[in-house]
């Protein structure tokens, strides 16, 4: 049996290169739903992925409470599977998740019941796609990263991360949409 060094390890990875994963709807597909009450008192709710589409009208309050937890997770193996192998290929340090949830917790929880745990969880709390943006335009500029691998399924995010070439000259970034 062969016993890595995980400080070894880190150090032989490219530290150059970071892949980004949101959450809902790209790692896991959740009961979780936004609940939205019109002005006049009417509700529903929206999947994650509705939400995304969503344009509000004036008066719409929103509970978000569904995510305070993980209603019926269930992996999109998919995916999971492309966040294990960049784990494998450029180390934790160089992979993260990039969620609008504003409690990083249930994400966490979820990560160490696939065997993934130390990854570093960005919980932004907003649905604002230049959140996400900024969190990847703060990492890019702060550690020197010349690769950004993206991974989401809504694409406001996608257009906003891609939107980062602009401000962002000589660094590839890759915007990849899932689901």
């Amino acid at each position: 049996m062969v016993v890595m060094n995980m400080e070894l390890l880190e150090s032989l990875v490219n530290a150059d290169e970071i892949h980004v994963f949101d959450f809902d709807d790209t790692i896991v597909k959740t009961g979780s739903m936004i609940h939205v009450t019109f002005a006049d008192g009417e509700t529903f709710s929206l999947t994650p992925r509705q939400y995304a589409m969503y344009t509000p009208a004036e008066g719409d309050v929103f509970d978000f409470s569904d995510f305070e937890e993980l209603v019926d997770p269930s992996p999109v193996n998919s995916t999971l599977l492309k966040l294990k192998i960049a784990i494998r290929d450029v180390g934790v340090r160089n992979v993260f998740i990039l969620t609008a949830r504003g409690n990083q917790d249930p994400v966490r929880e979820f990560l160490n019941s696939q065997g993934i745990p130390g990854i570093r969880i960005f919980a932004v709390g907003t649905s604002n796609p230049q959140a996400k943006a900024n969190v990847i335009e703060k990492e890019v500029l702060s550690r020197k990263i010349k690769r950004v691998y993206f991974y989401d399924d809504a694409v406001k995010n996608i257009m906003a991360v891609r939107a980062l070439r602009q401000d962002l000259p000589g660094v590839n970034i890759v915007a990849v949409k899932v689901g």
